[in-house]
């Protein structure tokens, strides 16, 4: 008889995973593939390109930090400093996850761009008019105010070109993991301008991963509610580009996610590609008008953050973005395992031991199934007394 439970429990496994992948995970059809294919090629638009041509110089880290002029920030969480070349977020390290248990050296995540493994977030505006002269990887900003940024004093960073175009950015930091740049173009000519807003997240070569088959490490975006999770190789080989109105767009790691949050409500074109480093970027698809002795301002956000649950969930709660817990990957039994997840992880706070919690969650989860058990006993019990001798 215990061998025929088994079976049975096996097979009713089986037959729910299966049925699962029937009717709850859509089926790749022909259209839907070359659906795929075709949002993979590059939509056209107006919008200029991203590319800048950048001499690589590898060195030290240490070197390269002492290349340019910085500003220092630092809260509960996360410290490192903002290179004025460029106004790039290129030093971030976390302050309470160690690389090793016993080793007191932090995770360093984000390095500058002229190191061998550079990881770095730059944003700001571009132009189709090849004679304004806009802020790229060499430009040398200015401090206004504040020199150093924390969670209660944000710092602007200013720089004016030869046309009179005054390009500012003000830098927040919240508690946790969130930067919110609020990026501005000042007009002080009798001219107009168009403008398109942009943000990148450049990476030079791919980091150590575990390439386990049900966790995602490489290139992660959600766009108008698809999710899209693109490996390093494949993007090596193909670039991916798709046009949407919301998402975010980013680097998903084992333990840490670094991630994009474009303006709401506003079409933009997302692209994951690779010359000689990865990049994932989105820029508008629709410039803003600057006129005569007038300013336009756009709002992004960056999260640079360790997957916790409670720190995602609450990023996606807080700031609207659907889909963002996704970048911890639950794998495609999402509805079952992250209430699990829930589960061990109240039993572990409440017990200190995982394995109590497991133990606790197993009791939970017979006492919840133990109805639909006994009737099964009691049912095979009434058979076992028809059964002839």
């Amino acid at each position: 008889m215990d061998s025929k439970n088994t079976i049975a429990a096996i097979a009713l496994s089986s037959a729910v995973i299966v049925l699962y992948s029937l009717f709850f995970v859509p089926e790749k059809s022909t259209t839907d593939q070359s659906l795929v294919e075709k949002e993979k090629i590059e939509q056209g638009t107006d919008a200029p390109s991203l590319e800048q041509k950048e001499t690589k110089i590898e060195i030290s880290r240490d070197d390269a930090l002492k290349q340019s002029e910085r500003i220092q920030f630092e809260n509960d969480n996360i410290i490192g400093s903002i290179s004025l070349k460029g106004a790039s977020i290129d030093d971030l390290t976390f302050k309470n996850y160690k690389i090793k248990v016993n080793d007191e050296e932090k995770v360093n995540l984000l390095k500058p761009r002229a190191i061998k493994d550079g990881y770095l977030i730059d944003s700001g505006f571009v132009t189709s008019d090849k004679n304004i002269d806009v802020p790229n990887s060499d430009t040398v900003w200015a401090i206004e105010g504040n020199n150093k940024l924390t969670n209660v004093s944000p710092i602007k960073l200013v720089w004016t070109n030869k046309q009179g175009l005054k390009f500012e950015k003000e830098i927040s930091l919240d508690d946790k993991y969130l930067f919110s740049i609020k990026q501005k173009v000042i007009n002080t000519t009798e001219k107009k301008f168009d403008f398109y807003s942009y943000g990148q997240i450049i990476r030079n070569e791919i980091p150590e991963i575990i390439d386990f088959l049900i966790l995602h490490e490489g290139l992660i975006a959600t766009l108008d509610d698809e999710l899209i999770e693109e490996d390093y190789d494949d993007i090596q080989e193909k670039k991916f580009t798709k046009i949407a109105n919301n998402g975010y767009l980013g680097f998903s790691d084992k333990y840490w996610v670094t991630t994009l949050i474009p303006p709401k409500n506003k079409e933009f074109k997302t692209t994951f590609d690779y010359k000689n480093k990865f990049r994932a970027n989105f820029i508008a698809t629709e410039p803003l008008e600057l006129n005569a002795n007038n300013s336009i301002e756009e709002n992004l956000q960056i999260i640079v953050a360790a997957k916790r649950v409670d720190v995602i969930d609450s990023y996606a709660e807080s700031l609207a973005i659907d889909k963002f817990d996704l970048v911890i990957d639950f794998g495609i039994l999402y509805w079952l395992t992250k209430p699990l997840w829930f589960a061990l992880d109240y039993f572990f706070k409440l017990l200190g031991n995982y394995g109590l919690a497991i133990i606790a969650v197993t009791v939970c989860i017979r006492l919840a199934v133990f109805p639909l058990a006994n009737y099964s006993f009691r049912s095979m019990a009434k058979m076992n007394a028809l059964t002839p001798e």
